[in-house]
């Protein structure tokens, strides 16, 4: 079972005390000690309801089993004080000595500490179920307990500076919950509500220490709160999640019309690159080879990168130019450049037109290589034809150069 199981039953256990059905709430402790035979408040709670019965006895070995469980809480320690009173006066003035250490100098268990004549049997319990006088004694002295007041009051306060961590803060307040140190536990999660008023951990961990404190009603209300921040949570899931959704489609939605203008940007730049390619090659047939560079050079240039047939036959193009304007070396370049985008697809023509480039700057061998590779290339026989011819001829004048050489 998890301790909120525990929690649970600790406060059903409580709300019957406070309705002083003793019977009930023996029942529910008991049952909680079976479960968890180290929860001090169930025997505590135990304690008070044994005690409430009329079953001293059973109170008694309750008592001592939370006071065995945490050595160092006040109220077990006051009450075996007061039990023990008569039936065994040397541990009662013990447990009154060490209930004073951490509760205060209470009348009644400074009179059983100095051996005072005894009185009748008073009981204390966390939820302050005594009278208005001794509730004022008790309540007035020691430290560590807890007023209602000001608890309500600072339960609501927002503001508070903080020394240590978040996380430090609730182990301690969950460790003096654990020793039955209560009062300074709720102390310590309102610190922490003040910093973070919307911590579910804090309010489930001051509740606890509330209930354990006694103060149920205020224990009932912290869950409530609880509660609360976990729809409001919940709400926020949703309104993020439909915040997100939002975005996505916002974001699907500029995607969509970067695309779109890419598209209509790139489309555009196409249509252009075209429309200057067409030009140069006019210009060519045209006998124009120095003007159709310009226009071959913004065809190039305006052609989308994935249009890479078109970018091949403008650099063709402009090599032509450059071969008909006797610019070899620069012809040779824009042949490289159309075989580099895409050198499967390379055609027999540009071959050829790169070997002629070669054989005009006297670079034979290269052009040997070249009119060779081009008859593999889609040319027709004729064409085959003049390559072989224009590889016989080179080797001709490579033989010429050695001679020379």
């Amino acid at each position: 079972m998890s301790d909120f199981d525990i929690t649970a039953m600790l406060l059903e256990a409580d709300k019957f005390a406070d309705d002083n059905k003793y019977i009930e709430a023996a029942e529910i402790y008991s049952k909680i000690t079976n479960i968890d035979n180290n929860c001090t408040s169930a025997w505590y709670g135990l304690g008070i309801s044994k005690a409430k019965l009329g079953d001293i006895d059973y109170s008694i070995r309750s008592f001592e089993q939370a006071h065995r469980i945490n050595p160092d809480y006040g109220l077990t320690n006051a009450n075996l004080a007061f039990l023990l009173e008569k039936k065994d006066p040397e541990r009662s003035v013990n447990f009154a000595k060490m209930a004073i250490q951490t509760i205060g100098e209470n009348v009644e268990l400074l009179r059983i500490a100095n051996l005072m004549e005894n009185m009748e049997i008073s009981l204390f319990n966390d939820s302050h179920r005594y009278s208005e006088e001794e509730e004022e004694e008790i309540v007035s002295l020691p430290a560590k307990t807890v007023e209602e007041d000001t608890i309500e009051q600072e339960i609501v306060q927002e503001e508070v500076d903080f020394v240590n961590s978040k996380t430090a803060r609730s182990s301690r307040a969950n460790k003096m919950t654990e020793k039955g140190d209560h009062a300074a536990a709720v102390n310590e999660w309102k610190e922490l509500l003040k910093k973070d008023s919307s911590d579910i951990n804090s309010w489930n961990g001051l509740a606890d220490a509330l209930s354990k404190a006694g103060y149920i009603e205020r224990a009932n209300q912290c869950l409530q709160r609880v509660e609360e921040l976990r729809e409001m949570n919940k709400d926020k899931k949703i309104i993020d999640q439909n915040k997100e959704m939002e975005n996505l489609i916002s974001a699907a939605k500029e995607v969509k019309e970067k695309i779109n203008l890419i598209e209509e940007n790139n489309s555009r730049d196409v249509n252009e690159a075209i429309e200057w390619y067409n030009k140069g090659l006019v210009l060519m047939a045209e006998n124009n080879p120095k003007e159709s560079l310009n226009c071959f050079d913004k065809a190039i240039d305006g052609a989308p990168e994935e249009e890479i047939e078109l970018r091949v036959r403008a650099h063709n193009g402009k090599g032509h130019a450059l071969y008909q304007l006797e610019k070899f070396a620069e012809s040779i370049q824009e042949y490289h450049s159309a075989i580099v985008l895409e050198p499967a697809s390379v055609t027999g023509r540009t071959l050829y037109n790169m070997g002629s480039s070669y054989a005009s700057i006297e670079l034979y061998a290269d052009a040997v290589k070249c009119f060779e590779q081009a008859k593999n290339r889609g040319l027709g026989k004729e064409d085959q034809r003049l390559c072989q011819t224009q590889i016989s001829r080179c080797k001709l004048l490579i033989k010429e150069q050695k001679k020379l050489s």
